[in-house]
């Protein structure tokens, strides 16, 4: 079993913001639950670069995506993001 951590405070303030999106709160919840439970982390998202390096990503909804990364020493996945692409990556998905 996995521990699941928000890294900062920065996770907490973007439920807030996204409070209303019904299912992004639904999409978010079932992921983390899945979190707590799967042999390895690594294989629910993929495996990011720059910015994030390290970290792996998933899409909750069409346009939103959690950042997370894994501590293998601690058993922990820490929260590092969740919003929008052009918001994590400061550009849009289409090239």
């Amino acid at each position: 079993m996995w521990f699941i951590q928000p890294f900062d405070n920065t996770i907490e303030k973007k439920i807030k913001k996204f409070k209303s999106d019904k299912p992004l709160i639904k999409n978010y919840e079932a992921f983390i639950e899945e979190l707590k439970v799967v042999d390895d982390p690594r294989t629910l998202g993929e495996l990011k670069h720059g910015k994030f390096r390290y970290c792996y990503g998933i899409h909750l909804t069409k346009s939103h995506s959690l950042i997370y990364y894994v501590d293998f020493q601690q058993n922990t996945v820490f929260l590092i993001d969740l919003d929008d692409h052009k918001n994590l990556y400061g550009r849009d998905n289409k090239a």
